[in-house]
Formats: structure tokens, sequence, C-alpha cells
């Protein structure tokens, strides 16, 4: 009789770790869908496929623990890019390239858009991705960005400029249409 009650006591210990994990993995489930917004915004922050997909591991990793069921959509959304940015800006924009050694980035092939962005800092780059690419508003960029709003147009603006001459530079047109 011992046996089936501790038998019964690890099942229901067992079900009980089961119903607390079911939290995390719908908050797991509602994430999937911007993890990929997410990879393709770290491969353009980084321009380095293999550090953005350990930039968007490191995100997922320590943000997972603290994703509700309450955050869904574009809440979501907003606070893994803004997780995304923290970690980008805390420990990969340090090994991120300068634009004075361009030739060192593995862009042979690639297009004009990516070496423009290239030539942006880091910061900018951010900036100018999170409104263009991730279709945040310059609030919510801001937000992510950890600026006044004020400060992030100004940095966008910035950003914006850099980006167009630096078009301008490899194609000679005056068209950036093809990125923005």
């Amino acid at each position: 009789m011992k046996m089936l009650d501790e038998g019964h006591s690890s099942h229901q210990a067992a079900a009980s770790r089961a119903h607390e994990a079911q939290p995390q993995l719908a908050s797991l489930r509602t994430a999937l869908p911007t993890v990929t917004r997410l990879r393709a915004f770290a491969r353009l922050l980084c321009l380095d496929a293999t550090q953005a997909d350990d930039l968007v591991a490191l995100t997922l990793l320590r943000a997972s623990p603290t994703m509700r069921p309450s955050r869904i959509g574009p809440e979501l959304s907003a606070w893994l890019f803004g997780r995304l940015c923290s970690y980008y800006d805390s420990e990969f924009a340090k090994c991120s390239k300068p634009s004075a050694q361009l030739s060192a980035l593995p862009l042979s092939g690639r297009s004009d858009a990516l070496l423009a962005l290239a030539r942006l800092s880091p910061r900018e780059r951010k900036a100018l991705l999170l409104v263009e690419a991730a279709r945040f508003s310059v609030e919510e960029a801001a937000r992510i960005s950890h600026c006044t709003a004020v400060e992030f147009r100004l940095l966008l603006g910035g950003a914006r400029t850099g980006f167009a001459n630096a078009m301008v530079a490899f194609d000679g047109q005056t068209s950036t249409r093809a990125f923005l």
C-alpha cells in the first residue's frame, strides 16, 4: 500500500511540476513568431550571422525565466527587442567592427544597403533598424533604447543621413527605397 501511495505522490508531484511549467511553455509559444524577427534584426545589427545567433540565444535564454503569459503580442515583441538591444549594448557592441575595417567584414557579394549599414556606428545602426526594419514607432524604439524620444529622433536623423550618404556613395543615386 505504501508503494501505491508513493507512486501516487510522485505522479501528483510530476503533474504539479508540469502544471507549473505550462505558463512558461505558453509564453515561449507566444514568443516563437517574434524569434524570426529577432533573428533578422540581430543579423543586421551585428552584421555577423554567428554573433547574431549567439545574441538571440542569449536573449531568449535570459528572458525565458521572466516571461509571463500576460505578455503577448506587441508587448512581448517590444520587451524581447528591448532585452536583445540591452544585451547587444552591454556585451556585443564592444566587439562590433568599426567602419574603418569594412574590408574585414564578410560582406562580399552583399548589397550596398548592408555596406551602408556597416558604415554606421552600432548605436545609429540599432536606431535605424528598430524603426525601419523592426517597424517600431519612434516612441517605442526610444523606450527600447533607454533614451528620450527627442534624443532618439536626433540619433535616427543622423542614422538616416549617414545611411543615405553611404548609399549615394555606393551607387551614385539618391534613392534608398530598396532598403527603407
